[in-house]
């Protein structure tokens, strides 16, 4: 009934391929899930931010989901994605009803609280903001979340987490090794689908933790840390500790600041101190053990939003998004709570109860059917300025690395294979550079010669074509502030309106050059308007007195690099680095550096007519992290059969 409900409502996304809201970050998912359609290659991902290690593209289990989705029904990307997304989000009060139920073992309750989330926001009544971006309390946040802002990734792993709330609780009761098994594969699949959902997560468990009884605190303490450490050994290939760590420090400033100072040892040591406060009153009234979960799961995930929205604190990077999982708490909690109420109360006043709910439901599946209608109307993607660039780019630039504005670059690869300087995932950039000279890129402040200023960083950066959308552009953010500023400064490529591709490069430019020894700069920039710094490591690398570079690319992380070479001469090649690079000629290692600005920098040690294998594989860290996911793999389906080749041999018992 649930899942039928929510099937009626958001019927239109099964079908549509691209709505109206090209602003949405689901050009960046639907880019991901496009590329994999075509090139299932997981190692480097050179699209984004002069390239990154596809780790850091996404969490990727719904993108995987997506291409498969695409590759077996013979559908666009795009239209995959609305049609899994909308699955997970009919999916979303099942599990939530099948987690409540699970808990408590009330079935009207825990299904009144999936109704109650599939109808009802109570954000709408708790957050100023977002009452206001709904137009009013009776309409879908959760539908609004998913369409209008494109947060895919994070409605899945709302689907995923009571699933692995239910496993979890299934393996402590039965103590099977195939459940708790099943408990960590559930938990890394929601960490493997949405950073969010991840934190999310974690904050269940502690609620879970933190639901038991005294006796009981230990022995699920210490299983939950267990199955929490081998659902990361099993996700760690996709989410090593570098990819954290990129993510730890990009979200500070995503949509921010969001700068974690040492006040929050402060905002953690109250949240700490709640948390324990409740568990001894709960102690003492004896409340039953799927209330205090709840309670405790719905201040978890009600302190980071509320704390944002009524006193402007910020608990964790992003503290507004988190009032999904806050509904899907609430929802519960307030069905659950009531329960025992309700059931002292008479037939009379029940039947009562249970009309004025099935009354609201109708109005709210009325409100709720029209909201989705109008959010799910098809766009024809073909008269968009995403589209129109990116086809420009893609019919003339032959795979040229690009910087295009806004909502043009989330949805690019969408369209084409085209590398662009930006991306759609800013938390997952490496190069720390890349921020600031995006910033610089866009707004031009403090400087009187921007344009020129500009011009220098994309060459720095490789980028053969710049884009800009003027006030009458169909591109959503126009994030350039002065959009004239490369007029008479760069030849135009393309012009459609107030949408204009600049040449930067020539064609003919590649990726790689020949360095001098002593041309090689060993400082950073003092900060991206050190305009004499730029122009000192453009000169360099764009010498004319040294030989061309080929640099001809085998498959995404495998290139092979030929060049004339004098005694000591490096290459400076225009792709992030990472440790997992590797250079070699003949079949010898060669020695990679990283330049001032974040990119790969090679001593070939040779002369004459040198090629220059360059491949990006494993280093330490990964490597390390494969070992131990498969390690993990193998000890738990070696546990899981010894454990079944015992029950089996165990004498039978007569009677």
């Amino acid at each position: 009934m649930l899942f039928a409900l929510n099937v009626y409502l958001v019927h239109d996304l099964f079908a549509v391929e691209h709505t109206q809201y090209m602003g949405s970050i689901e050009g960046a998912y639907i880019s991901l899930a496009h590329q994999l359609a075509r090139h299932w290659d997981l190692s480097w991902w050179p699209l984004w931010y002069a390239g990154i290690p596809y780790q850091n593209t996404y969490p990727p289990l719904l993108h995987w989901i997506d291409a498969i989705v695409a590759k077996l029904a013979h559908v666009s990307a795009a239209h995959a994605y609305h049609a899994v997304t909308a699955f997970f989000y009919c999916l979303g009060p099942v599990t939530l009803f099948w987690m409540a139920y699970r808990l408590s073992a009330l079935l009207w309750p825990s299904f009144t609280g999936a109704l109650l989330y599939s109808l009802f926001s109570p954000s709408t009544l708790l957050i100023a903001s977002v009452r206001l971006a709904l137009g009013g309390v009776c309409r879908p946040r959760r539908l609004q979340a998913l369409v209008e802002y494109g947060e895919g990734p994070h409605v899945a792993s709302l689907a995923l987490l009571p699933v692995a709330i239910v496993v979890l609780d299934l393996a402590l009761a039965k103590r099977r090794p195939a459940l708790y098994v099943l408990a960590g594969v559930a938990m890394a699949a929601v960490a493997l689908t949405n950073w969010l959902g991840a934190f999310s997560l974690a904050a269940a468990m502690v609620a879970y933790i933190f639901s038991r009884r005294s006796g009981e605190l230990k022995r699920v303490l210490l299983a939950c840390t267990a199955l929490g450490a081998f659902a990361y050994a099993l996700a760690a290939p996709w989410i090593p500790p570098s990819t954290l760590g990129n993510v730890r420090i990009n979200a500070q400033r995503i949509g921010g600041p969001f700068p974690m100072t040492a006040k929050h040892l402060l905002y953690a040591a109250v949240i700490l101190a709640v948390m324990i406060l409740l568990w001894l009153f709960f102690e003492w009234t004896s409340q039953p053990a799927y209330l205090r979960f709840l309670a405790l799961f719905a201040f978890l995930m009600a302190a980071p939003p509320l704390a944002d929205a009524w006193w402007e604190v910020y608990l964790v990077p992003q503290p507004d998004r988190y009032h999904l999982q806050m509904e899907m708490a609430l929802c519960l909690l307030a069905a659950l709570a009531i329960a025992p109420a309700v059931e002292r109360l008479g037939r009379s006043p029940r039947f009562a109860i249970i009309l004025l709910l099935a009354v609201c439901c109708f109005l709210q599946t009325k409100h709720y059917r029209r909201a989705a209608r109008w959010w799910a109307r098809p766009l024809d993607i073909h008269t968009t300025s995403e589209y129109k660039t990116a086809h420009w780019i893609d019919q003339n630039l032959n795979g040229q690395r690009v910087f295009v504005p806004g909502s043009d670059y989330f949805w690019l690869n969408a369209f084409t294979d085209a590398p662009q300087l930006a991306g759609g995932f800013d938390q997952g950039i490496t190069n720390q550079l890349l921020p600031a000279v995006g910033y610089q890129l866009f707004s031009g402040e403090g400087t009187n010669k921007e344009g020129e200023l500009a011009v220098l960083w994309l060459k720095a950066f490789g980028v053969h074509a710049v884009g800009v959308s003027g006030p009458r552009s169909t591109e959503i953010y126009k994030p350039t502030r002065n959009w004239k500023k490369y007029e008479g400064l760069l030849p135009v490529l393309f012009r459609d309106g107030d949408d204009v591709l600049y040449r930067v490069l020539p064609d003919s430019a590649s990726l790689a050059h020949v360095l001098r020894p002593e041309a090689v700069l060993t400082r950073p920039p003092r900060s991206v308007l050190d305009m004499g710094w730029a122009t000192t490591y453009v000169a360099a690398i764009q010498n004319a007195g040294l030989p061309r570079v080929e640099m001809h690319w085998i498959n995404r992380h495998h290139a092979v690099l030929a060049a004339d070479l004098r005694k000591n001469q490096l290459l400076s090649v225009q792709v992030t680095y990472h440790p997992g690079w590797r250079a070699r000629v003949d079949r010898a290692e060669r020695r990679i550096m990283r330049d001032p600005i974040g990119l790969l920098l090679i001593d070939p040690e040779c002369e004459g007519r040198c090629t220059v294998d360059l491949e990006y594989g494993n280093d330490a860290e990964m490597l390390a992290a494969r070992i131990a996911s498969w390690t993990a793999l193998a000890a738990a389906i070696v546990w899981v059969i010894t454990s079944l080749l015992r029950r089996n041999r165990a004498p039978s018992v007569r009677y």
